[in-house]
């Protein structure tokens, strides 16, 4: 499953002051043992937010990623799916 993560905080919580939990999301070892592939992550640094495309087999693979930053701020789960195979869906159940 594909994941839209949006994780903010406030300026007073922001990890720019201690990026400990931030490099551990960064680390590649860390995604495999949560059982999480990284497809992309990105800072709005001025909005004190972060963005994350995962996919993993379950949401609680997500939440354990994430647990670094549980302190910090809250994390919004989105499930999504390439619009082709959200397409593909549609299609299916229109028969």
């Amino acid at each position: 499953m594909l994941f839209l993560v949006t994780h903010t905080h406030t300026p007073d919580r922001c990890p720019a002051d201690d990026p400990k939990p931030l490099h551990q999301l960064a680390q590649e070892d860390h995604a495999r043992t949560c059982g999480v592939k990284v497809h992309g992550s990105y800072v709005a640094a001025s909005e004190h937010t972060l963005y994350f495309a995962l996919e993993a087999a379950e949401l609680s693979s997500v939440v354990r990623f994430l647990r670094p930053l549980g302190k910090v701020g809250t994390a919004r789960i989105v499930p999504i799916q390439r619009l082709p195979d959200a397409l593909k869906t549609l299609e299916e159940t229109a028969r």
